[in-house]
């Protein structure tokens, strides 16, 4: 179905609109919902209620096909949106892998194209390998660019090269949105993969019962976002690698930023290849030596294959990092003060990594019962941020 009248519907600004989005949003975040838990969030009179839900049901925005409940009398209708009106694409690009999803706008996935990338850079070469491959997910599932909603991109690691002539040359900004949108004629969101992986984990799993939400991210680089009783991050989109760059060691491991001992220089995956190349180079045994016939050959799926082995060498330099980790994190919850911290990742699942980080957090939070704080692995999905982009794209329409 054609989404016009769904962003028409976005885009309008009167005090009806208002009334309608914000009605709108409670039966998204709810998913189904009787007129009387509309009326009692939304504090919207019960005749205007009624009057505004009738609207977004003849305008197929939402459907009020289900019944609820009875509590003695009539069964309620039960509201929920219209997942076929309109999709979101969300896009991460790593060094590792990269995820192309389609999405409905309660964020459920759709379609997946996961594709191996050596570089977290967006070049010319990367554009199009994307273009393409959303032309290919639209194609298999049957739709044009006139069903989606928006393209929301994580761009944590551009940098700001703006030559579109040479192929291997990075972008900045302004130069990809104009290349994309000359390819597809769609709304398009570029940001922090951080906030939008804060953003998806907020909404999905921790939207009532958390006001006070941060997000952390050990990966290529260590970076976090904080949610504090709004829908979308305070952290700006280029700040969120501040996390990474809190000492933790006195005249520690040099760092980019030119300080010593950032958290980046212990924890952050090209710390560990380092450390273990490193103890490779030293004589220590590991099975990594069984795999490549030179140093050059390791790369971080070599590592990851090495934690999956149980691999001594490669295992201990992983707790270690965990370690160090706690400590940067345990400072960011003094700051912070949250209710709920998520730790995410790639780092995260891989063996002992988040136990030990839990058990040393909940140790030092013994000294501190004024704090209420949980600590949770991020969820099991890998394209959380790739659902987080999405997500922005929605938040961007129902400001």
């Amino acid at each position: 179905m054609n989404n016009l009248i769904l962003k028409e519907f976005f885009l309008a600004e009167n005090h009806k609109a208002k009334n309608l989005k914000k009605i709108y949003k409670e039966i998204l975040r709810e998913g189904l919902i009787s007129v009387d838990k509309i009326i009692d969030k939304t504090h919207i009179k019960p005749a205007t209620c009624a009057r505004l839900l009738d609207e977004l049901v003849q305008n197929n925005l939402i459907l009020a096909n289900q019944l609820g409940k009875s509590t003695g009398g009539r069964r309620p209708i039960l509201y929920r949106v219209n997942l076929t009106i309109g999709y979101l694409i969300g896009i991460e690009i790593t060094g590792i892998f990269s995820t192309i999803l389609l999405m409905n706008i309660e964020l459920s996935i759709i379609d997946k194209i996961k594709l191996k990338t050596n570089d977290n850079k967006i070049n010319l070469n990367l554009l199009d390998l994307i273009i393409d491959n959303i032309h290919k997910i639209l194609a298999n599932n049957q739709l044009s660019a006139d069903n989606i909603l928006g393209i929301g991109i994580s761009s944590d690691d551009l940098l700001n090269q703006p030559d579109l002539n040479k192929k291997n040359d990075t972008h900045d900004i302004t130069n990809i949105k104009n290349y994309l949108n000359n390819h597809l004629p769609i709304y398009l969101k570029l940001g922090s993969g951080t906030n939008f992986a804060a953003i998806a984990e907020h909404k999905l799993h921790y939207t009532n019962c958390s006001k006070r939400f941060v997000f952390t991210s050990c990966d290529i680089e260590i970076r976090s976002s904080a949610i504090i009783d709004s829908a979308l991050p305070l952290t700006q989109a280029n700040m969120t690698g501040s996390f990474g760059h809190m000492i933790i060691e006195k005249k520690g491991r040099l760092c980019s930023c030119g300080s010593r001992g950032c958290l980046q220089q212990y924890c952050a995956l090209p710390a560990l290849k380092k450390q273990i190349i490193k103890k490779i180079k030293n004589g220590e045994n590991s099975i990594i030596n069984q795999w490549v016939s030179s140093i050059k050959e390791i790369d971080y799926h070599i590592i990851f294959k090495a934690f999956e082995q149980n691999d001594l060498l490669a295992i201990s330099v992983l707790e270690q990092a965990a370690h160090d980790y706690s400590i940067g994190l345990f400072n960011l919850i003094l700051t912070f003060q949250p209710d709920t911290v998520i730790c995410g990742g790639t780092l995260v699942p891989k063996s002992s990594f988040f136990k030990i980080i839990k058990k040393n957090i909940e140790e030092k939070l013994n000294n501190y019962p004024q704090l209420n704080t949980k600590i949770y692995p991020a969820s099991a999905s890998y394209d959380i941020v790739s659902q987080g982009a999405g997500a922005m794209i929605l938040e961007q329409w129902l400001k």
